[in-house]
């Protein structure tokens, strides 16, 4: 259940992105709230994925093949998206006003998108 949660958050925390931010003090090294946001979506996703791995590897949940296809994508999709933001992140250093690429928004569609048909799958074997 704790699973289903969490990917229920990401899922919503990865839509979000593009949504216009509070003003809130951004965290250290972010250079501005897209980036914030981005980061923190990022480190969600990883998050999610380690404990779905910790969940498998203890016995607590069996993938079956379908799922184990799902899960690969999402892992190719989250390392993608992590590769395109460092370069975002960098450029962003160097330009605070860069905008954000498409291909880095387009990443993160596919990890939202990985990620949800993961959650429906996992749901779907309770």
């Amino acid at each position: 259940m704790k699973r289903i949660a969490l990917f229920t958050a990401l899922a919503v925390g990865l839509c979000m992105i593009g949504c216009k931010a509070a003003n809130a003090p951004l965290p250290s090294g972010a250079i501005n709230a897209a980036d914030a946001a981005l980061n923190a979506n990022l480190q969600a996703a990883h998050a999610g994925l380690v404990q779905y791995e910790a969940d498998v590897t203890a016995g607590k949940h069996i993938p079956d093949a379908t799922e184990k296809v799902i899960v690969n994508k999402v892992i190719v999709s989250l390392n993608t998206a992590d590769a395109l933001y460092q370069s975002y992140h960098a450029a962003l250093v160097a330009n605070p006003a860069a905008g954000e690429p498409q291909q880095l928004i387009d990443a993160m569609t596919a990890v939202t998108t990985n990620l949800s048909a993961l959650q429906a799958l996992v749901q779907a074997v309770k």
